[in-house]
């Protein structure tokens, strides 16, 4: 029997050398939406994931990489504005509570007709919530942010089946 201790791996790092690596890992429908940050320096480590937002705020990207995969992966999230009054919402990813302009319907083009929408953080900072959240309550975090890497890899494993488009 393995202990919670040795059951999950919280983290793990990765590196980009070059932007055309960075983009290399989005797929072509995702990379003619992509607008990288200015500040940028390449090489760079990261740790678990990488994520930022493009300046007017409708996309979100998403690079992730598991100890089990050849290169990291990225993805562009768009997001889905919703009319109305702000009420408040639960992270699918990370169980996050907050309103509607921290948690959100973010959607991902699986293809040229179809698109899955996730309830997320609009900021994609769920294992910092995760992280949070644990210490706030003298927990160990790893089988949460075990729990968050699959449902990334499942994203992922999800858009495969699209990624020549």
């Amino acid at each position: 029997m393995q202990t919670s201790e040795t059951s999950y791996q919280t983290e793990h790092v990765f590196s980009i050398s070059s932007e055309e690596e960075l983009i290399s890992c989005f797929r072509e429908r995702d990379q003619k939406k992509l607008l990288l940050p200015d500040n940028l320096r390449y090489p760079f480590n990261i740790r678990s994931y990488f994520t930022w937002k493009e300046p007017s705020g409708v996309y979100t990207y998403l690079l992730f990489k598991m100890p089990n995969w050849d290169m990291p992966r990225g993805v562009a999230f768009k997001r889905t504005h919703t009319g109305g009054e702000p009420t408040g919402g639960l992270c699918n990813w990370c169980n996050a509570y907050g309103s509607s302009e921290d948690i959100g319907l973010l959607s991902v083009a699986m293809n040229a007709n179809v698109s899955n929408s996730y309830l997320i953080c609009q900021d994609l900072r769920c294992i910092e919530k995760i992280e949070e959240s644990a210490m706030l309550a003298g927990k160990n975090p790893d089988k949460n942010i075990a729990d968050l890497f699959n449902k990334m890899s499942k994203l992922f494993e999800n858009l495969s089946g699209s990624k020549k488009d």
